[in-house]
């Protein structure tokens, strides 16, 4: 083996080991997003926020009561908003590759997708009021829900699997 051969060898290395680390780092920032993303939510003043949100959630179960008492109570409609935002900020951040994907469907199912479904009438009033909300969140539910109805299937057909043989013994 020549020199060059050991200088050829020590660039393919090279780029190797730069490729690996850069592999290493991304994914260790995605890690690090998602769990900033569950500090977050565990902040006494979003548990505060969440908990006004489930109130109001609660409050009734037709919407317009519901849109109602936001236009009376801007602290409310201002929670809301921030509660709202947060679901749309993971959801971007999802979308856009840069928390886990793995990690964040365990972590927010069924976080996502039960607040999707419950907050859906907020996403129209305000897409009828002019602002443009909701498409990340909704997209992000709708996979993790996807992600656990076909994990769970499969889980289904295993266990019938299994019972269907040792049924035979």
């Amino acid at each position: 083996m020549t020199l060059n051969d050991f200088a050829d060898l020590g660039s393919v290395v090279g780029i190797f080991l730069v490729a690996l680390g850069l592999y290493f780092s991304v994914r260790q920032f995605k890690l690090n997003r998602t769990m900033q993303y569950m500090e977050y939510l565990s902040k006494p003043e979003i548990v505060e926020i969440r908990a006004a949100v489930d109130e109001w959630l609660d409050s009734s179960t037709e919407d317009n009561v519901r849109t109602s008492m936001l236009e009376k109570d801007c602290k409310l409609h201002s929670q809301v908003r921030v509660f709202v935002s947060f679901c749309n900020q993971v959801s971007t951040a999802y979308r856009f590759g840069t928390i886990y994907k793995d990690m964040a469907f365990h972590i927010w199912h069924p976080f996502i997708p039960n607040y999707w479904e419950k907050l859906k009438f907020y996403m129209i009033w305000r897409s009828s009021q002019g602002y443009k909300v909701g498409g990340d969140f909704e997209k992000f539910a709708e996979e993790i829900s996807q992600h656990y109805s076909r994990r769970n299937h499969t889980i289904r057909r295993k266990k019938r699997l299994i019972d269907h043989s040792s049924s035979k013994v």
